[in-house]
């Protein structure tokens, strides 16, 4: 017969911490405003780790009194204090953690070698608080991207950026990024995004180093021209220069052509001139396709794909190309133009965005939007597939849901009206789920008729920010 007594021996353990009894050493954690003192004991931090077992030895201490003092400033004293219960009880928690602390307790649990909690750790972070490395890669990356036990983190991170570049590089810091940190995002053959645009960063990126140099390469001086060459050198090899139109490279490329060996600006040339004699090395590989969308991110546009293949998951590579045919900022907010440049064109996406409102909606159609010029005598094209959705951002597939049209309902998007005026007062729409007319966004509960779970009652009435549309074709 045997038994396990191990919660009642954690509480006692807890007891022996909180109460300050029989403390043999005084730790001293963080700096400053934020230090604190611990009164804790050495055989159980000795036992519980082999770091402690190190820098506990009588030759590193100093004594004050009857006690041994040991400072660690360079940890936070909240996060000391979960290492510290971690250690006298093997219990953590973390729930109330902000991202930010929960980095810092990484950090610190790389260097104390608490291999468990480190691990631990790191997986609550990458599923509860995503949204902390969406929003602050380069912080992340900073801090793990040496720490080998942080692998799993610092992969995560990158195949984030990878998905949507707008994470890292629509804010000016990653020009704060370390070289080989900056390089290992260069080498990601899964990086969707222009490669003109990715060269411009990195231009702009070496800039920041030169704050000195004058903004037209024309103007710099032999010796402006080689200390942008040493601080380019190591990311320039990255750039896929042969995936570069030849427009694109007069423009953005040819003004900097001196930062080139000389053998380098020789195969470009080759290349724009005869675009069959391509090198075959690096940089003619091509990466991930962009997306070009301003509404919505990468792990969006999966899940919308694993949608349309009626899956409740998204994909990990987008089997389908999404092209953009439509965006109103851009083509006006003008249902005439929304229909002459979308009818016909087979399967669309439509996404939409609401004025001070961060949700996003949408739609698939599975047909084609009809031409005008071909008025029937019903209001409504059959459809066994399409669907609309909401997101709570275009970033992030949080809370996101997906109407399906309920069954035996085949009333998946208008159709031509008899009336070609009122024909003419709509663009994309989705019954009465999801209803486009000039730059106005209706829905209402009728909507439930059609679509399941309620999609129409939530999704917002209002003036449109922006809405695109988007081809669907297997890739």
């Amino acid at each position: 017969m045997s038994t396990n007594f191990y919660a009642q021996h954690s509480k006692n353990f807890l007891q022996l911490f909180e109460s300050d009894k029989n403390f043999d050493l005084i730790l001293y954690a963080g700096c400053e405003q934020d230090r604190k003192e611990f009164k804790v004991h050495t055989q159980i931090l000795c036992a519980q780790s082999t770091y402690f077992q190190a820098a506990l030895s009588k030759k590193w201490l100093k004594k004050k009194g009857d006690c041994y003092v040991f400072e660690k400033a360079n940890v936070e004293a909240d996060v000391f204090e979960i290492i510290l219960r971690y250690l006298y009880t093997g219990e953590v928690n973390i729930d109330k953690c902000d991202g930010s602390q929960i980095l810092k307790l990484l950090v610190a649990t790389d260097e104390l070698d608490l291999g468990d909690l480190l691990q631990f750790a790191q997986i609550y972070l990458i599923k509860s608080r995503e949204s902390f490395i969406i929003e602050q890669p380069v912080r992340v990356l900073e801090s793990i991207f040496r720490l080998e036990s942080c692998k799993t983190l610092r992969l995560f991170c990158l195949d984030e950026i990878c998905k949507n570049y707008t994470y890292l590089f629509d804010s000016d810091d990653y020009l704060t990024l370390e070289k080989d940190i900056f390089a290992q995002i260069l080498q990601q053959d899964k990086l969707h995004i222009k490669e003109v645009e990715l060269w411009k960063c990195v231009l702009k990126w070496g800039a920041s180093r030169h704050p000195e140099l004058k903004p037209s390469p024309t103007e710099w001086s032999t010796d402006d021209v080689n200390q942008m060459k040493k601080t380019l050198a190591g990311l320039i090899e990255h750039i896929r220069f042969f995936a570069i139109s030849a427009g694109e490279y007069y423009d953005e490329v040819r003004p900097y052509r001196k930062l080139f060996s000389k053998k380098l600006r020789e195969e470009m040339l080759q290349f724009i001139m005869l675009p069959s004699r391509k090198p075959n090395d690096i940089m003619t590989k091509a990466r991930g396709k962009p997306l070009n969308s301003r509404l919505v991110g990468y792990s969006v546009m999966a899940l919308i794909a694993g949608w349309i293949d009626s899956r409740n998951t998204a994909y990990d590579e987008i089997p389908y190309e999404f092209t953009l045919i439509y965006r109103a900022s851009r083509d006006g907010f003008d249902d005439q133009k929304f229909r002459n440049m979308c009818s016909s064109k087979g399967p669309t996406v439509v996404i939409a965005k609401v004025t001070n409102n961060p949700n996003i909606f949408g739609g698939y159609n599975p047909s084609h939007w009809p031409n005008y010029n071909s008025v029937g005598s019903q209001s409504y094209s059959n459809t066994d597939n399409s669907f609309i959705f909401e997101m709570s951002d275009g970033k992030s597939t949080a809370g996101a849901r997906i109407g399906r049209l309920v069954s035996g309902n085949r009333h998946g998007y208008y159709n031509n009206y008899p009336d070609m005026r009122y024909c003419h007062s709509h663009g994309p729409s989705f019954g009465s789920g999801f209803c486009i007319r000039g730059r106005a966004l209706s829905s209402d509960t009728s909507a439930n008729n059609y679509y399941r779970y309620g999609i129409g009652y939530s999704i917002a009435n209002g003036t449109l920010e922006e809405y695109e549309v988007f081809t669907v074709k297997r890739g």
